[in-house]
């Protein structure tokens, strides 16, 4: 077998040949016109960068019409070298560019904050940076995929960012509600990308009256979309039928019930994590005391406790924060109070956990039954 391996430095005399050939225009076989000039490249070159220059080679000629000489000269020389040297008044509508024709230039960075995580996401390869842009992304996303940085990122941004579990969420409606505000910013190229970005929302999350009213009205023309919404109707009226999804982590609300004294003791406030406001919601009568509390979905759980008579009770109800009425649930297997209550949640169902705590009457202040996680109740 002949074997022969090049040099080192075989590949980049290559293209610092191509790029000679750029400089001078030989045997260039694409040509970009803008106002007052002509741009010639090598079609396999720019192909390397971005598959955009193959799949919407015929609409770049509007899309470079947008930018100054010095842009475009420096986004096809780095397509070349990958180096750029331009301006720093230029820089912005430099990566502006770079980001319709979906070509990745890394940006320097020296600190993450809001005004710059979505660029920070796409542009760098620093890991710890990196880490930064996704918690600021995550924690933020209802505000930030409503401004301009989020609706000028590329498909594939776009779908990572959806895909994450993480997301700081009102409710699955918010994702959906961001792909549309990125299809329509620029509605004649994004539509193409509408099956893959609806792949990132939880359809099995949204309320059906959402799917039929808003998700099939906006996906009606992709073909693809309205197979994957059917489907999913269909699932939701087979009531055999259990989704495998798990929810995001929804950081929307905490309550505080109750407390010390008669003014507190029957009142409730509501902190919204995503507006980071507490909001106080109307006395409710709670006729215990020591219970424990757990927020789930619209509902805050009030779990045992003691009564006026200072025993421990076994009751649970529920508070709607929607009508405000409180309803019995299914009570406690024993009586407890001044215990700890946690909920997870598993799918559409939420389980809710009474661990440890006090059995006896309050003088005896006994050891009580302190077994790790003790029954609990399920709620849908």
């Amino acid at each position: 077998m002949f074997v022969v391996k090049a040099k080192s430095d075989f590949a980049v005399k290559r293209v610092e040949y191509l790029y000679e050939a750029f400089q001078q225009n030989i045997k260039c076989d694409t040509m970009f016109a803008v106002p007052g000039r002509e741009f010639y490249a090598h079609l396999v070159v720019l192909m390397a960068c971005s598959e955009i220059f193959m799949t919407k080679e015929n609409l770049l000629n509007d899309v470079f019409s947008d930018y100054d000489n010095e842009v475009i000269e420096a986004i096809l020389k780095y397509c070349y070298t990958g180096e750029i040297s331009i301006d720093e008044k230029h820089v912005e509508k430099l990566m502006e560019l770079a980001n319709r024709l979906e070509v990745k230039i890394p940006r320097q960075f020296k600190t993450v904050d809001l005004s710059n995580c979505l660029e920070v996401l796409k542009s760098t390869g620093d890991s710890e940076l990196l880490q930064k842009a996704m918690d600021l992304t995550m924690e933020n996303f209802e505000t930030l995929h409503k401004t301009q940085d989020f609706l000028n990122l590329p498909a594939s941004n776009v779908i990572e960012i959806l895909k994450w579990d993480d997301l700081f969420v009102r409710s699955e409606e918010s994702v959906f509600n961001a792909v549309t505000l990125w299809v329509n910013h620029d509605d004649a190229n994004r539509k193409n990308d509408l099956a893959q970005l609806l792949t990132s929302v939880r359809l099995s999350l949204l309320p059906l009256e959402f799917i039929v009213d808003e998700v099939m009205t906006f996906c009606h023309s992709c073909a693809e979309c309205m197979t994957t919404i059917r489907q999913e109707i269909k699932n939701k009226n087979d009531k055999s039928f259990a989704p495998i999804e798990t929810p995001r982590r929804k950081i929307q609300k905490m309550a505080l019930v109750g407390g010390s004294g008669i003014d507190l003791a029957n009142t409730i406030d509501i902190f919204d994590g995503l507006e980071k406001s507490w909001t106080l919601f109307k006395n409710i009568r709670i006729d215990k005391k020591r219970f424990a509390s757990v927020l789930v979905g619209d509902w805050i759980v009030i779990i045992g406790g003691k009564n006026s008579l200072n025993e421990s009770v076994t009751s649970v109800e529920y508070i709607d924060l929607k009508s405000g009425q409180k309803q019995p649930l299914k009570p406690l297997n024993q009586a407890r109070c001044i215990f700890s209550a946690v909920s997870l949640s598993r799918g559409s169902l939420t389980d809710v956990y009474a661990i440890g705590g006090f059995v006896m009457e309050q003088q005896d202040w006994g050891l009580g039954d302190h077994r790790s996680i003790v029954g609990g109740c399920l709620f849908p």
